[in-house]
């Protein structure tokens, strides 16, 4: 299963990271994220289920994630079934007067032994660009 981590420094308080990197926003900066819809719960607590449409590869593909932890100005954790199966978390720090945010996404990759092939050559480094990208877009929308 790879395991991939992205990590940033952004000059903005902690609450406001938060806020903007919840999982219903990640479709406003994220690059393989283009929907977010709540199927259960309220979006605001552990236990909640959403459905997530990526783009790994040219097409999309859907994923079911059930919340497992949501502490706000903290962390926010899923696991997802799917496309893929795996987990993911966000987790925020105080760091001199901004926010350190550190992202870890860990999937296990479709199609068996020829995924887990792919996942090794490519698609990993293809996750890990677009997470390291769609955190320089969270940056810079706000530290405007």
């Amino acid at each position: 299963m790879p395991r991939l981590k992205a990590v940033i420094d952004i000059d903005a308080p902690r609450e406001h990271v938060f806020a903007a990197a919840e999982p219903l926003k990640m479709p406003e900066w994220t690059v393989h994220i283009s929907e977010v819809t709540v199927t259960e719960g309220d979006g605001k607590t552990v236990g909640t289920k959403d459905r997530t449409i990526i783009s790994v590869t040219p097409r999309k593909n859907t994923l079911e994630s059930e919340w497992t932890e949501y502490s706000p100005g903290e962390a926010w954790a899923r696991t997802f079934t799917g496309y893929l199966e795996g987990d993911e978390r966000i987790s925020l720090a105080e760091v001199d007067g901004g926010t350190h945010l550190e992202w870890t996404y860990n999937y296990k990759p479709p199609f068996g032994i020829i995924g887990q092939i792919g996942a090794l050559l490519v698609t990993s480094r293809v996750v890990q660009n677009n997470m390291e990208s769609s955190l320089d877009t969270l940056k810079r929308e706000l530290e405007l």
